[in-house]
């Protein structure tokens, strides 16, 4: 399974956000996709953030950490998404 998080795939009306407003949205939809397929054991899902500065990458990992402790992280395939462009998670 991929999930885009570029704002603009997620949220039809991005283009009035602040961007406070794009990293909460994708944020609560990284937690809300998780949430959905949380009983899904071994499910992997690949979450696309983009390379940028680091901060939504940081921040999903933080929020994975501490709502999410049984799921297991690593860098999805280079290959695909580019040097720490995407998240790959494993459900547990």
């Amino acid at each position: 399974m991929v999930v885009d998080l570029h704002i603009e795939k997620i949220a039809k009306g991005y283009r009035s956000f602040s961007p406070k407003d794009s990293f909460d949205y994708q944020v609560n939809h990284f937690v809300s996709v998780l949430s959905s397929n949380r009983t899904k054991r071994g499910l992997k899902i690949d979450f696309v953030h983009g390379v940028g500065k680091g901060v939504l990458r940081e921040e999903l990992l933080s929020t994975l950490k501490s709502r999410f402790p049984g799921f297991e992280c690593e860098d999805a395939p280079f290959s695909v998404y580019g040097y720490q462009g995407a998240l790959r998670i494993t459900i547990r």
